[in-house]
């Protein structure tokens, strides 16, 4: 049986889960794979795409902005959605704000750390890929 301490850490858990929306990210990062083994490189190995180091850390930063994209989304739309989805904001709001600033941040640390390791153009691809989800969620979303 679980302590309530661990229960209320797997809620949170299965919240961040859900403001991230990790079905969508698992789903690109197939999306991705199968692209590259059958549009960008099919005259290479299946598994030595699949085995890529670099392909690996691409991927996997790109899942990683995706995953901040939807929190920092989430942080803005926290009221909104009080209204609109009331049932999801009450799982959405077992991690507070400051929490989900927090892991946002952090995410994109790891992906600019990740990015700068395979090249400054990926790493200058990343960071506009974040400013721009963020400009986006911040400020464009809003416009009608």
């Amino acid at each position: 049986m679980l302590s309530r301490k661990s229960k209320i850490i797997a809620l949170k858990l299965i919240s961040l889960f859900s403001v991230v929306r990790g079905y969508n990210i698992l789903i690109i990062v197939l999306a991705q794979y199968l692209s590259a083994i059958f549009i960008l490189a099919p005259e290479k190995r299946a598994l030595s795409i699949l085995f890529d180091f670099d392909l690996f850390i691409i991927v996997f930063a790109s899942s990683l902005t995706i995953a901040s994209g939807y929190i920092i989304n989430n942080f803005y739309d926290s009221k909104k959605d009080l209204i609109n989805r009331p049932n999801k904001s009450m799982l959405d709001r077992l991690v507070s704000q400051k929490t989900k600033l927090q892991v946002y941040f952090g995410l994109n640390f790891i992906v600019a750390f990740l990015a700068i390791f395979v090249s400054w153009r990926a790493f200058m691809f990343f960071s506009t890929y974040i400013f721009l989800i963020w400009y986006y969620s911040h400020k464009i979303k809003n416009t009608p």
